[in-house]
């Protein structure tokens, strides 16, 4: 019981103790607002820059990685080159045995 006394009695020199304290003008608070967002802005600038930084690197390195793969390919045999194409067969024209009359005759 005697603990509990002496815990709230402590809570209560504390809470005391920090309404006490001096009193924040108007231009502090707007000071320390002013500060708190340059920290936050500075915060993300940060970390943009810190993003941007790491994708230059990544396009940087994946380049490198690229053209050094394609010096040192694995296939070197050549493909083979695309077959001539042959030439066309002459095909022999057959005689026509049917002999046609003319449908209009000029002589009639």
């Amino acid at each position: 019981m005697t603990l509990r006394i002496n815990h709230i009695s402590c809570l209560v020199t504390v809470l005391l103790l920090a309404s006490c304290s001096k009193e924040v003008t108007q231009e502090e608070l707007i000071a320390s607002a002013v500060k708190i967002k340059l920290d936050q802005w500075k915060a993300s600038r940060l970390k943009d820059c810190k993003a941007n930084a790491y994708i230059k690197a990544e396009d940087y390195v994946d380049s490198l990685l690229l053209v050094t793969s394609l010096e040192t390919k694995l296939d070197t045999i050549p493909k083979p080159l695309k077959p001539v194409r042959p030439p066309r067969p002459e095909f022999k024209t057959k005689p026509d045995s049917v002999l046609v009359d003319p449908i209009y005759k000029k002589d009639e």
